[in-house]
C-alpha cells in the first residue's frame, strides 16, 4: 500500500513539472508571435495614413489663389444680347455689363489674359461642346441639362424667370396662357422651359435669334407672350418706360434660373474661380459691381 501511494506522489510530481513546462512553452510561443506581429502584421486599431493622405481633399486657400492663373488666356463666349449682362453698347461697340465687369475682376485677382468670342447662347454652347472657347459667361442659368453637358461655377447671380405678354393680352398667370404665340430666344433656358411647361397647352413656341427680336415682336403684337429673365425684364422694362409689355408672373423656375459661369467639362480652374469669387464679394467689389449697373443699396447675391 505505502509503494501504491508512493507512485502516485511521483507520477502527481511529473505530471505537475510537465504542465509548468508547457506553460513555459506557450508563454515563450505567444512571445515570438507578439514580435513578429510588431514586425510584420498590421495592428487594426492603427490608422492607416497612407489612404488618409490620398482621400485628403485638395484645400486651395485664397493666398495660393491670387495670381495663381498669369500666363493662362482664355477664351470666353459672351453674348451681345444679354443686358444687362453681357451686350453692346451702341455708341462704342463694345461689348459691357454687370458679367463682364465681374470678368475683369476675376482676371485681375487670378491673372489670367481672356478674349471674348461674340455669339449667341445656343453657339455658345455649341463651341464649347466643341472646345472651342474654355468658358462662357452671359447670365447663363444652371440648368440640370447643362450640368449634363458643362461644368459650372458656384452661381454668382440669384434670379427667376417673369412671364410678359403684349398688354392687350387677358392673362393673371400662366394658366391663362393656353393656345396663345409664345416667343423665345433659341437655345437658352427659357427656350427649355416652354417646351417642358407650355407646350402642351397648345402653344406654339416661336424662336428668335437672339432677345431684342424676341421683345420686338411682343411690343408689335406679333406673339402674345414671353419668358423672360427676371433682371432682363426689369432692366428692359426700366429703358423702355412706355413699353407695350406687362408683367403677368414672377419667380418662375427659381430652382433652375441662377446664374454661373459655364466652362468645358474638363475644365482645370474651378476651384480658383470659386475661390476669387469668394474673394471678390468678401472685398466688397461685388457690391460695387452691382451698384453700378443696378443702382441698388443691397445686392443680389448674398
Amino acid at each position: 500500500m505505502f509503494c501504491f501511494f508512493f507512485n502516485c506522489d511521483i507520477l502527481l510530481e511529473s505530471r505537475r513539472i510537465g504542465e509548468v513546462r508547457m506553460k513555459k512553452i506557450i508563454a515563450l510561443l505567444l512571445t515570438f508571435s507578439f514580435v513578429f506581429c510588431l514586425g510584420g502584421c498590421t495592428n487594426p486599431f492603427q490608422k492607416d495614413t497612407e489612404t488618409e493622405k490620398s482621400q485628403k481633399p485638395k484645400v486651395i486657400t485664397s493666398i495660393k489663389t491670387e495670381g495663381s492663373m498669369k500666363g493662362i488666356t482664355l477664351k470666353v463666349g459672351v453674348s451681345p444680347d444679354m443686358a444687362p449682362f453681357t451686350f453692346k453698347n451702341k455708341q462704342s461697340g463694345e461689348i459691357e455689363g454687370f458679367d463682364i465687369d465681374l470678368l475683369e475682376a476675376l482676371s485681375e485677382y487670378l491673372g489670367f489674359d481672356y478674349v471674348l468670342v461674340v455669339e449667341q447662347i445656343k453657339d455658345i454652347e455649341e463651341d464649347l461642346e466643341e472646345k472651342k472657347i474654355d468658358c462662357a459667361i452671359s447670365g447663363i442659368s444652371i440648368t440640370d441639362s447643362r450640368q449634363e453637358k458643362f461644368k459650372f461655377t458656384d452661381s454668382y447671380f440669384e434670379n427667376s424667370m417673369t412671364l410678359i405678354t403684349n398688354k392687350n393680352v387677358v392673362a393673371e398667370s400662366k394658366k391663362d396662357i393656353v393656345h396663345m404665340k409664345l416667343g423665345t430666344e433659341k437655345g437658352t433656358s427659357e427656350h427649355e422651359y416652354l417646351l417642358k411647361y407650355m407646350k402642351k397647352y397648345n402653344n406654339k413656341i416661336i424662336t428668335y435669334k437672339n432677345m431684342t427680336q424676341v421683345y420686338r415682336a411682343l411690343e408689335k403684337g406679333k406673339i402674345d407672350a414671353a419668358i423672360y429673365d427676371s433682371t432682363g425684364v426689369e432692366y428692359y422694362l426700366k429703358n423702355h418706360p412706355n413699353s407695350n409689355i406687362v408683367v403677368v408672373e414672377k419667380n418662375l423656375y427659381e430652382e433652375q434660373s441662377d446664374y454661373g459661369i459655364m466652362c468645358v467639362k474638363d475644365f482645370h480652374y474651378m476651384d480658383e474661380l470659386n475661390v476669387a469669387m469668394k474673394q471678390i464679394d468678401l472685398s466688397g467689389q461685388y457690391q460695387e459691381i452691382y451698384n453700378k449697373w443696378f443702382r441698388e443699396e443691397t445686392k443680389q447675391k448674398e
